[in-house]
């Protein structure tokens, strides 16, 4: 099966940033987005949450599926049964090459929920910043181990155990096994306040 590849969203970021003329301190100020994460996210070390990209498309006023996916996504408003087929579901890679997380959630429902496919090779880490207040984050490992932590401890994660913590502060999932992980991440942010 081919796959397409990801979207290299850092880039388009940067690229967007520069024809508006705007420096990334003007940028984090707009977005609500650290200047820190803003410069990782454009140089590709970290994978944005779609919270975070919402932010920055609103703050350079396109919209997130031209960002995801290089197109506006086909109005649903008709459609009793959509489909998106895999090669079209949006996905970020990290920078190593360790980490990818499918986009699974409907881009109009980002400011309540988001959920990712999200898998990891041995040694991948996916480093968040703290979302929005009040921000949790539910993981349910389908496939290996993955250590997950946070300033309040570490807490290590087999096949079918659910971990459910407060994402509104630093907090990493790594896979510090020997084989592949998988597993399905929920964001559930707090009504109204992305």
């Amino acid at each position: 099966m081919t796959r397409n590849a990801p979207p290299d969203i850092g880039v388009k970021i940067k690229k967007l940033r520069s024809e508006l003329k705007l420096t990334l301190d003007q940028l984090a100020k707009a977005s609500g987005v650290s200047k820190s994460m803003l410069s990782q996210i454009e140089r590709g070390m970290t994978n944005p949450t779609v919270a975070t990209l919402w932010s920055l498309t609103q703050s350079l006023n396109i919209d997130i599926a031209d960002l995801l996916s290089g197109g506006s996504e086909q109005a649903t408003t008709d459609i009793i049964l959509n489909v998106t087929k895999a090669h079209q579901t949006p996905e970020i890679r990290s920078a190593d090459g360790k980490c990818d997380l499918r986009i699974l959630g409907p881009i109009d429902k980002v400011a309540e929920v988001e959920w990712y496919d999200l898998a990891l090779e041995p040694g991948g880490l996916l480093e968040s910043e703290g979302h929005t207040q009040g921000t949790m984050e539910h993981l349910t490992v389908l496939e290996g181990e993955l250590s997950v932590r946070n300033e309040r401890g570490t807490q290590i994660i087999s096949v079918g155990d659910t971990a459910r913590y407060q994402a509104d502060i630093p907090h990493y999932i790594e896979n510090t096994g020997l084989s592949s992980a998988r597993a399905l991440m929920i964001v559930l942010s707090p009504a109204g306040t992305v």
